[in-house]
């Protein structure tokens, strides 16, 4: 339908109704705007949201954090960013490291796809594939904690942090 037979329609509806309800047509809501008013241009989609680093583990050596914003999901599985850093950098040592872990959902299997390390300056190296192989995931485990945020949505208590840089800058919070 175009848009002037979409108005001539909406016209002769709003009218007919404004006369069923016995109202004056003076009084009937104006019509819509001129076709040439109406964007007819697609929306613009909205920019992906950048990473959302999230705590999910913290042991003696390392602390844990998974970007939630960096879920993909292609059917039954998912990847998913997880960085780990040291628990005794020193201020300004942004060394840590960066891993895609790929997740089977139902078959409850995971491995490391990639993998980079980053050191005192933050900046990644170039990644590596890992060719880790499928593995079981255990109940409770480490990976199962990636495996429920990666596939069923859930999510870590926050504070979250825009980067690992950010993090390390809060103090390892």
């Amino acid at each position: 339908m175009t848009v002037q037979k979409y108005a001539a329609v909406l016209n002769a509806v709003t009218l007919g109704a404004a006369l069923w309800a016995g109202v004056a047509a003076a009084q009937v809501a104006p019509p819509p705007p001129p076709v040439e008013a109406l964007d007819a241009s697609p929306a613009t989609p909205a920019a992906p949201p950048g990473p959302e680093w999230w705590i999910f583990s913290r042991g003696a050596q390392r602390h844990y954090l998974i970007d939630v914003n960096s879920v993909v999901k292609t059917g039954d599985e998912a990847t998913v960013m997880v960085a780990r850093i040291p628990t005794d950098s020193a201020s300004g040592d942004y060394t840590h490291t960066l891993d895609q872990f790929g997740i089977r959902c139902s078959a409850r299997q995971s491995h490391v796809v990639l993998s980079s390390e980053a050191s005192e300056d933050g900046v990644p190296e170039e990644p590596y594939a890992t060719d880790e192989p499928w593995e079981p995931i255990a109940a409770q485990s480490f990976d199962d904690a990636i495996r429920q945020i990666a596939c069923e949505d859930m999510r870590p208590e926050p504070p979250t942090f825009p980067t690992v840089k950010a993090y390390i800058d809060a103090g390892r919070p």
